[in-house]
């Protein structure tokens, strides 16, 4: 019986070790976000930022919160982000 109950508290140690892994993350896996204006990261199955891609000449990286994408549009020096 001592042995279910030591297995049963291991068991929720390591449950919550799993817990603080999580937030851990840096962001969600699977999410964009603009690097600065010149391109943009996506969000690893580790939920480490990585590099994903440059904006051509001309444009920079702008968010659209409704898709949650980031989007290389013209650049308009009279835009304030």
């Amino acid at each position: 019986m001592k042995f279910l109950a030591v297995v049963a508290a291991l068991s929720s140690f390591a449950a919550a070790g799993t817990v603080g892994e999580r937030s851990a993350y840096e962001c969600t896996p699977g999410t964009y976000q603009c690097l600065d204006q010149s391109g943009w990261q996506v969000c690893d199955v580790s939920g480490k930022w990585v590099f994903a891609g440059n904006c051509p000449p001309k444009t920079v990286c702008r968010f659209y919160e409704p898709s949650k994408s980031p989007y290389c549009i013209p650049h308009d020096p009279g835009y304030s982000h």
